[in-house]
């Protein structure tokens, strides 16, 4: 079984396509409305805290570092 650091995972995204990636989507009910909560992820491949998330879900332990606006 594979262990996930719930920390890296943003809690106001789909906890669907962090945990088990982007092949999630192929059968959710949410997919295509506006419902969907993990657009974002889908679109950037990254959730909200910066994660990496791919096909088999979350894949790397640091961030990328986000833009700070000046």
């Amino acid at each position: 079984m594979r262990k996930i650091d719930t920390s890296k995972l943003s809690h106001d995204e789909c906890w669907g396509i962090q945990i088990n990636g982007t092949k999630h989507c192929q059968n959710c009910k949410w997919t295509g409305i506006s419902a969907c909560e993990g657009k974002n992820i889908v679109k950037t491949g990254r959730n909200s805290k910066g994660y990496k998330i791919g096909e088999y879900g979350l894949e790397e332990d640091v961030p990328r570092e986000k833009p700070q606006l000046v």
